[in-house]
């Protein structure tokens, strides 16, 4: 039975995002909690890209009309994605992150988290962070934004908001495993948001709700004035848009740990204290999520830790931090889509 779970480990590792292999096998324990042995026998007969139920029935060698339910059952379980064009569904695998981890936001019990727990170091560090290309990028919260600033659209949250027709939010998975663990903090909950056929997936399967462009941008505004971090999709088109704390977030932990978080994270601003101005309050120290301040004479950004968030910025009372765009050698453009992102990083792993 174990072997199964192995076989689909390694499988789901080329996906474009990885699925890391551990000396402990953690990894196939996870997949073992999940997936029963006939289910992970029909995801090794899957692939990445939406393909109809006779496509996959017959790489298994089986009739497309009783592994049509089995599917189904299994995309509303978290375990695969789904694509429902009127009567027509579409089903591919997804990776750990942003996929199944996420999908199980109403299944997971506190063993599943302390496993997943284990799990992130390893799997932020090889796969979400394992390539130049990671699959969220950071934006700039909109206090931090100033007139003169020609911040293009895909920069900016709110413009992505409104771009969208079918939005969903749903309870931020971080925050509230780690609430299941005895930990974490009092940030909003309510803030993942999903767009498009994403957006519909989250919706039909209970995962979260739909709400109007205008509502999202009001939970956009709140997690703002909470000092969450924006991270929506590596892309110029994006699908989704998360809300991120540095206490719970599983990859802003990951970059906290790294000693140069700006040369990682896909970010094209930093912050700048204006001396004259600063107070020494403190505030923007306490809020940074990278630790990227340090206060003297006067508050000190790091370059190397900032990440352009603009969460300094949007706490201090005074306007003494002010957030600049990077030299136009250090700017970072996104992907078109989310195709071509894990095209890019699918190529930076030799898998084209």
């Amino acid at each position: 039975m174990e072997e199964v779970y192995a076989k689909l480990a390694k499988h789901l590792d080329r996906l474009p995002i990885p699925y890391p292999e551990t000396e402990s096998g953690i990894e196939r324990e996870i997949l073992a909690r999940w997936f029963s042995p006939r289910e992970a026998e029909i995801a090794l007969a899957m692939t990445g890209l939406p393909e109809a139920v006779p496509a996959i029935a017959a790489r298994l060698g089986t009739e497309a009309e009783p592994l049509a339910p089995v599917l189904e059952d299994m995309s509303k379980r978290g375990l695969i994605f789904r694509i429902a064009k009127g009567e027509k569904r579409f089903y591919n695998l997804v990776p750990l992150a942003e996929g199944m981890w996420e999908f199980h936001i109403h299944q997971n019990n506190v063993e599943d988290v302390r496993l997943l727990r284990k799990y992130f170091d390893e799997f932020m560090t090889k796969g979400w962070y394992g390539t130049k290309t990671s699959q969220h990028r950071i934006v700039p919260i909109a206090q931090s934004i100033t007139p003169d600033m020609e911040v293009l659209p895909y920069e900016q949250a709110e413009a992505l908001i409104r771009a969208q027709a079918k939005i969903s939010v749903a309870t931020c998975i971080c925050r509230k495993e780690e609430k299941m663990v005895g930990e974490g903090c009092d940030h909003p909950t309510e803030t993942c948001m999903a767009f498009g056929a994403g957006a519909f997936f989250y919706i039909q399967n209970g995962l979260g709700r739909e709400v109007s462009n205008e509502e999202a941008l009001q939970i956009l505004r709140k997690a703002m004035d909470s000092g969450l971090v924006l991270q929506p999709g590596n892309g110029q088109k994006v699908w989704n848009l998360c809300m991120c704390c540095g206490c719970c977030c599983a990859l802003l932990r990951t970059l906290k740990r790294m000693d140069r978080p700006a040369e990682v994270a896909h970010t094209n601003f930093r912050s700048r204290v204006i001396p004259e101005e600063c107070t020494n309050c403190g505030i923007c120290e306490g809020r940074c999520p990278m630790d990227a301040i340090r206060i003297e004479e006067t508050a000190m950004v790091n370059p190397d830790r900032c990440i352009g968030c603009g969460v300094c910025v949007g706490s201090c009372p005074f306007d003494a931090i002010k957030l600049d765009y990077k030299n136009p050698q250090e700017r970072y453009t996104p992907p078109r889509d989310v195709m071509e992102m894990q095209l890019t990083i699918a190529r930076e792993r030799g898998l084209l």
